[in-house]
């Protein structure tokens, strides 16, 4: 309850925030076929005048997902991508594979302005991408 209160009432706005999208996208992931998934849990921009930070959100997913069973990088990728477009920021969900002691892994991250969010640069690095949420646009002449 202490820490509540030290991180004020926007802060708990944003947890509370957090963790409504975390178990809508972990229950999307239970119930839902992927490409369905992918309509519902990617968000729109929305550009707004007072907006929370970037690392506010990552943050924000990152405290919530203690609290939400089987919130996997996925789940938290995909409800980060979806409280940054609300916030107005672009974004994309990458997820990577890669072959570890002969076993099959995958990952999930975001990207935003070229900077890894819930992965450091290193862990990224492990993976090659196979799969990114919205599709990259191809820059047009």
């Amino acid at each position: 309850m202490r820490r509540l209160l030290s991180i004020g009432p926007s802060g708990v706005a944003l947890l509370c925030g957090a963790l409504v999208t975390l178990l809508r996208i972990r229950i999307l992931l239970w119930v839902m076929p992927w490409n369905r998934i992918m309509a519902a849990a990617v968000g729109t921009l929305d550009v707004q005048s007072d907006r929370p930070a970037v690392n506010r959100l990552e943050w924000a997913v990152r405290a919530a997902s203690r609290f939400v069973p089987q919130a996997t990088c996925l789940t938290q990728a995909l409800a980060l991508q979806r409280l940054l477009a609300r916030s107005g920021y672009h974004s994309s969900v990458q997820i990577g594979v890669r072959l570890a002691d002969g076993r099959f892994a995958a990952h999930a991250w975001v990207e935003h302005e070229t900077q890894s969010l819930l992965s450091n640069a290193g862990e990224v690095m492990q993976y090659v991408r196979f799969f990114s949420c919205p599709p990259s646009q191809p820059d047009l002449p």
